[in-house]
């Protein structure tokens, strides 16, 4: 509560007898949360914060209910704390937000026996197709390749992903994710997340891409007792960086690379104590900007920004700058195409890692963000797919990632 208004909070798109009943019942692919800053009556409502999770689609409603209350208490924390650093501006920015009108008071109505009944019969029949359909097979993250002839991600209308050929797996290796390419003395060189086969903990393997597409020989690129992912290269001031996921030891790791691809040394931690994901900085007009990710169960995208990237990192006063399953996790490097800055996501509605979403930033500044979506790219490139969610390119190469069943 703050000096004249009150918080309130709406589960789901509409007031239900049962939260989330219609989301879960038709199949919905996300669920959302609201919260309300009412400054003169509970009938009319500021809609301040909306936070969208994955839906849970089992046979109980109310295991849906957890994402979103997970995000309700975050979103109310944040809040509380902007009051409490300046609750004057809180106070005007709120008073800008246009209001709706709320239904107050209203009967809800529990759904019918017939309803109920039908209900049951479809998360049954759903349930025994997915056992059916997917029995004991195994999802494999797999990495494919293309040479850059300058096709766009950045306009759906022109969206063309033909042409992608797998990268084989190492020899030992089940998986790989996460690909990262980058350029070095005239050669190619692909970084990726590599799981080995009977392990479940992921390591960080980088390969020579030669011009004809073919792979030199796997060397791993670090390796720690806890699970890598997502090797995101930076240059800055002549050198080169590493910003490997490093959430499973709950801190950021900063490497620098004293000869790449090969050599690393450990030289910050800008961030401790907490489990954040897909880091990904970028350098605007002097100041660097850094995107990451709190894990589940509610995911939100966090700011910051830095003078140099090793640190201090300060948290930007638009955080957090995305609350979606649609659209949170990074997917790869921000790039800039034609004096316009894009930021490619996940999307992680369907199931974690279905699909890219590209959003191009119009607003990035010490005090402002805005981005808004542009395309989106669904696991429908190659057959079989289940997931697709990393994308980055070269001047020689483009490459993605995917999942799908093995053989």
């Amino acid at each position: 509560m703050a000096r004249n208004g009150v918080f309130s909070i709406r589960l789901g798109e509409r007031d239900q007898a049962i939260h989330f009943w219609d989301e879960v019942a038709n199949g919905s692919v996300t669920s959302s949360l609201t919260v309300f800053w009412h400054d003169s009556s509970f009938e009319q409502g500021r809609p301040i914060r909306k936070a969208e999770t994955s839906t849970s689609q089992g046979l109980f409603v109310t295991e849906n209910a957890e994402q979103p209350l997970v995000a309700a208490i975050r979103l109310l924390a944040g809040l509380c704390l902007e009051i409490q650093r300046d609750s004057e501006q809180f106070m005007r920015w709120a008073g800008g937000v246009a209001a709706e009108r709320l239904e107050v008071g209203a009967r809800l109505d529990y759904p019918s026996n017939l309803d109920a009944a039908q209900f049951v019969v479809k998360k049954l029949a759903r349930s025994a197709y997915l056992r059916w359909s997917v029995g004991k097979k195994k999802k494999n993250w797999f990495v494919a390749l293309r040479p850059n002839r300058g096709n766009s991600i950045t306009d759906p209308a022109q969206l063309d992903l033909n042409g992608f050929t797998d990268v084989p797996l190492p020899e030992g290796v089940d998986a790989m994710a996460d690909p990262f390419l980058w350029e070095a003395g005239g050669r190619q060189y692909l970084l990726f997340e590599e799981v080995a086969k009977g392990q479940s903990r992921g390591r960080l393997g980088c390969v020579e891409v030669l011009q004809n597409g073919s792979c030199s020989e796997m060397k791993i690129l670090l390796e720690r007792p806890y699970h890598l992912s997502y090797p995101c290269v930076v240059p800055s001031d002549g050198e080169l960086f590493l910003l490997p996921e490093t959430s499973e030891a709950k801190r950021i790791d900063l490497y620098r690379f004293s000869r790449f691809p090969w050599e690393l040394e450990l030289v910050a931690s800008p961030i401790e104590g907490v489990a954040l994901v897909d880091t990904t900085p970028i350098s605007v007009d002097g100041l660097w900007y850094i995107f990451t990710t709190t894990t589940e169960p509610f995911m939100e995208t966090l700011l910051f920004s830095a003078t140099r990237l090793e640190g201090p990192w300060s948290l930007h006063p638009g955080n957090p700058i995305s609350t979606s399953v649609l659209s949170c996790r990074s997917a790869g490097h921000l790039f800039w195409r034609q004096g316009r800055l894009f930021r490619t996501t996940q999307d992680c509605s369907v199931r974690y890692g279905y699909g890219i979403t590209v959003n191009e930033v119009t607003k990035l500044t010490p005090h402002e963000f805005e981005e808004h979506l542009v395309c989106q790219i669904p696991p429908t490139w190659a057959p079989g797919l289940l997931g697709t969610h990393t994308w980055n390119e070269s001047s020689a190469f483009q490459v993605i990632d995917g999942i799908r069943y093995g053989q």
